[in-house]
């Protein structure tokens, strides 16, 4: 049986909308997931125990959602490193509070989460798409853009 919560952040990712381009919905999402990390890692900061563990499982929602949508048929090698990537900041992530030190945990985790924005920023900028969506969110229709046309491990991220 699924986490009801985690079912609606799949379930997100898969409804169809081509209100946004596919790389804009993949920096979106990724910029969302920081939001989160940021989020999570001032509560811990403050003690606020249930405020940080509602924004690691808002962040491990992004994660679970950009995994299920990886693309294996042309390029399996990139799928697979993003597959790993994604499943390493999960299992990371769901440990942070238990970290002795879960501030450190969640820096850990921006870091890495904010290499990858700003690789998938340049492929944007790369592109011809905007490099930053500064102000926009990651939720809403706009994110499940990416469930029916984004193939974001296969190079098919053109516009």
């Amino acid at each position: 049986m699924r986490n009801s919560a985690y079912s609606k952040a799949l379930n997100a990712y898969a409804v169809a909308n081509s209100a946004v381009p596919p790389l804009t919905a993949v920096v979106r999402l990724y910029e969302r997931a920081m939001t989160h990390l940021y989020a999570a890692r001032d509560a811990a900061a403050e003690r606020r125990f249930e405020a940080h563990h509602t924004a690691i499982r808002n962040a491990v929602m992004v994660f679970a959602g950009l995994d299920s949508i990886l693309v294996f048929d042309k390029n399996e090698d990139v799928a697979l490193t993003l597959r790993r990537f994604y499943h390493r900041l999960i299992a990371q992530a769901g440990a942070a509070a238990s970290r002795k030190d879960p501030v450190a945990a969640c820096d850990s985790l921006i870091r890495q989460t904010s290499f990858m924005l700003k690789a998938w920023q340049a492929v944007a900028a790369e592109r011809g798409g905007p490099s930053t969506v500064v102000g926009a969110t990651a939720k809403g229709p706009h994110a499940s853009v990416v469930g029916r046309t984004m193939d974001h491990a296969n190079g098919g991220l053109s516009a």
